[in-house]
């Protein structure tokens, strides 16, 4: 199973204040999720994400 880095948490710290605002991730972070292999695709693209903000 797949697991949130160390940036993506990073990423949510410094821009949630409310409902995420202007996050850079946010629009990989809100793309719905079906199933196990939905949930470790989607943890796959917002990890990506986080990689080019935080570099």
């Amino acid at each position: 199973m797949e697991k949130l880095s160390e940036k993506v948490i990073a990423v949510c710290r410094q821009n949630y204040k409310k409902n995420c605002g202007r996050c850079p991730i946010r629009p990989e972070c809100v793309r719905p999720i079906i199933g196990q292999e939905g949930l470790n695709e989607w943890i796959r693209k917002v990890n990506e994400a986080a990689e080019k903000v935080i570099e």
